[in-house]
């Protein structure tokens, strides 16, 4: 069966799957689960995977949508890799690495085996023009840009050898290095436009680009004579699988009934509503907290009630964050107990802190003078206790949000606006809340929201010991030393209300019971060099 064919059989069986759903048959035992499962002990070369949207781009470091980001990792290796449980750095393209003091200059020493797709070789040349690329694409390249945040150059040490230097301390970078964001393209990848890359990236990683048919499907294949993994990888050599077809399934629906089926060997983004029905020995659930700012309000304290600490402290008190995990998120993962997740180095629990009190909301805004006035909404000097919220997706968290802030008097207003209309907004600072998370693996990402001197700061507070704090976290190297300010950092942006963390965002995928070696990246994307596929 082709790929269009079978993408086609997809649709098809499993709108016939979600009309038996409705009478009750879905609920224990599928043909998928015991088509696919553990016996037979055949392994198949391809594995089919449905997937929530549709790539746009397929540029690892430009794109900021998950489902392109899972499928780029494929594509693209990395300078170095992070450990995503113990956060180490580890070598991957380079065999070592180092930082200065100050943490303004790193120095790769490259591996000497490393090719493209095309043929081409990995050189100190290559590093560079990937980075000065990354630089010159400024925003276009949004997460990278942040990455390279005083990028000043790189520079070609020698034949093996490359530095690259910033104008300040970034100690967010070296993780960067390990992401699909400064993943490495080939020397002509590198040279083309924005639109070029979008179309073909050539990288060195275990997978090929084959075929990217828009709104459909993409297709990559195994890299012959692959020997440069990460050593985090317990496959050497060449992918198990040859090929692999992600197949453009939006409705989740359709993709929880072709896993059932067997139309599909796994499936991204689980709906959690589904995480019970495929919680059996027939299939495999993956899960892994978004590492960074977890689903959020993020406040801008230049507006007249935003700016009282009170009202942002109640809005604290007033949020159930258990209550929004079950109504939103996922099972998986925790309710979120910190302004960073959970999945996050030198994360801090603030669980007493965070803990839900609608008598203590009620009574910090009644003795700020904040009373109770028409339709159960406070009023303080005449001004209604409304503000809005400004967001471009989880309106079923803010909503849950609202109902709960509504019980201690404060009006939330959802503002739901287009990516470009948020991020519009971010520039302006035209706002009141934001509603989103922000995900880096590193905890540098507190000095991109809240610093004062981070352009792409989303939080707008005024707070020059918190500054101070962030900024000395970014150029301190020793990890312990580094964990304790940061901590301070995290202890303060609670204390002082800057930001009411909501739910920890998780990626949940699904796949059969035959299906094993899936793995998460430190960023929580997946990596499926070292998946087998039993028939």
């Amino acid at each position: 069966m082709n790929t269009s064919t079978r993408h086609a059989s997809a649709r098809w069986a499993a709108a016939l799957g979600a009309a038996a759903l409705g009478a009750g048959l879905l609920a224990g035992c599928s043909a998928g689960g015991g088509g696919t499962g553990g016996g037979g002990g055949t392994t198949k070369d391809e594995l089919y995977i449905a997937v929530q949207d549709d790539p746009v781009c397929l540029d690892p470091q430009q794109v900021t949508l998950t489902t392109a980001l899972n499928i780029g990792r494929q594509l693209v290796d990395s300078l170095v890799d992070q450990n995503p449980d113990t956060g180490e750095i580890v070598p991957w393209l380079a065999k070592s690495f180092e930082a200065n003091d100050n943490l303004t200059e790193f120095t790769f020493t490259l591996r000497d085996d490393v090719t493209f797709s095309d043929g081409s070789k990995l050189t100190p040349e290559t590093v560079k023009a990937n980075f000065d690329a990354l630089a010159a694409l400024g925003s276009t390249a949004a997460l990278a840009s942040q990455y390279l945040a005083g990028y000043q150059g790189t520079t070609v040490v020698d034949g093996s050898t490359v530095k690259v230097a910033f104008a300040e301390p970034n100690a967010q970078f070296l993780q960067g290095a390990s992401t699909i964001t400064l993943g490495l393209l080939s020397d002509k990848s590198a040279a083309m436009t924005a639109d070029e890359r979008c179309q073909h990236p050539v990288g060195s990683g275990a997978f090929v680009l084959d075929s990217y048919t828009s709104n459909d499907s993409v297709v990559v294949t195994a890299r012959k004579g692959y020997e440069w993994g990460s050593q985090l990888r317990t496959r050497k050599g060449d992918a198990a699988v040859k090929k692999i077809t992600f197949a453009v399934t939006p409705e989740p629906g359709v993709r929880t009934g072709g896993l059932q089926t067997g139309e599909f060997d796994m499936i991204l983004d689980l709906p959690a509503a589904d995480e019970k029905r495929f919680g059996t020995d027939q299939y495999e659930i993956y899960a892994r907290a978004n590492p960074g700012v977890p689903h959020s309000l993020v406040p801008n304290t230049d507006r007249p009630i935003v700016s009282d600490p009170a009202v942002r402290e109640a809005m604290i008190l007033a949020t159930d964050r258990a209550e929004i995990k079950d109504l939103t998120g996922s099972s998986k993962v925790p309710a979120a107990t910190g302004v960073l997740s959970s999945a996050t180095p030198s994360f801090l629990a603030q669980k007493d802190a965070l803990a839900h009190d609608l008598k203590g909301a009620e009574k910090l805004l009644d003795d700020a003078g904040w009373k109770a006035g028409a339709g159960g909404i406070r009023e303080k000097n005449g001004t209604k206790l409304s503000v809005s919220v400004t967001a471009f997706y989880g309106q079923d968290v803010l909503e849950a949000t609202q109902a709960q802030l509504a019980k201690a008097g404060i009006d939330l207003k959802i503002n739901m606006v287009t990516a470009g209309d948020f991020f519009g907004a971010v520039a302006s600072k035209d706002f009141d809340f934001l509603g989103a998370g922000l995900t880096r693996t590193d905890p540098d990402v507190l000095r991109v929201m809240f610093s004062s001197a981070s352009k792409a700061r989303w939080a707008v507070v005024a707070d020059p010991e918190l500054d101070e704090q962030l900024a000395a976290q970014a150029e301190t190297a020793d990890p312990k030393a580094r964990t304790a300010i940061l901590e301070d950092v995290q202890k303060r942006i609670v204390e002082k209300a800057y930001l009411v963390p909501l739910l920890e965002v998780a990626q949940v995928h699904a796949s059969q019971k035959g299906v094993s070696g899936v793995e998460f990246d430190s960023s929580s994307r997946i990596i499926l060099h070292d998946v087998t596929v039993k028939g």
